[in-house]
């Protein structure tokens, strides 16, 4: 339903095991069949940014599907789309998966400090420069990740539509121990891609979606 808030984790297969990053959306149009929104939204991110998503990444790393879980306000259970698993476009072996494309989602809403983060594996190390991205990669396979994240999902064959955003946890744990779900959420309103690369401590878990 419209105002629902959606947490997606996106999952990647690498030489080493498995790594992912996630954001929150908010729904801002219904679908005809309500009842299936987390399996919508999983859908529609698969299909709508695997091309991007693929397109930065080192061709030892995989796509291998999105896990969506509804955090308010009726619940559904989750739903990972992981039908397609797709190989990364750039030439070359990919830089651990802590070494991440570090891409800040801005909001109006709250102070600064509640700006979001996703931190995006898969950096081919072809393509950077003692801690940097080359402009060529961040030209040509950053920017046009950033800008697909931005635009509206559109539910596959159905009439759904949900924004990218940002939780405040400030707000959200403002009252303990319930959660302002609808208070701590902020739509995105641009995306800044960092070019240098960040470090992130990842926990390893099972591979979603694996390949072989």
């Amino acid at each position: 339903m419209i105002d629902d808030i959606f947490h997606a984790t996106f999952h990647f297969e690498d030489p080493s095991g498995a790594s992912s990053c996630s954001a929150y959306y908010q729904q801002t149009a219904d679908n005809t069949s309500s009842n299936y929104d987390t399996f919508k939204l999983a859908e529609a991110l698969e299909t709508q940014l695997a091309a991007p998503i693929v397109g930065m990444l080192s061709d030892d790393f995989w796509f291998t599907g999105v896990t969506v879980r509804k955090n308010y306000d009726e619940p559904q259970n989750a739903y990972l789309s992981s039908a397609n698993p797709q190989v990364g476009l750039r030439t070359g072996p990919g830089l651990p998966s802590n070494n991440a494309i570090v891409l800040t989602l801005n909001q109006d809403t709250f102070p600064v400090k509640s700006n979001g983060r996703m931190f995006f594996p898969g950096i081919p190390e072809a393509d950077t420069e003692v801690g940097t991205l080359t402009v060529a990669y961040y030209n040509g396979g950053v920017i046009p990740l950033a800008t697909a994240l931005l635009l509206p999902v559109d539910a596959t064959l159905d009439t759904g539509s949900w924004q990218l955003g940002v939780i405040s946890q400030k707000r959200l744990n403002l009252v303990p121990p319930a959660k302002d779900w609808p208070g701590a959420f902020a739509f995105c309103t641009g995306i800044a891609p960092s070019p240098i690369i960040g470090i992130q401590r990842r926990r390893r878990t099972r591979v979603i979606g694996a390949i072989g």
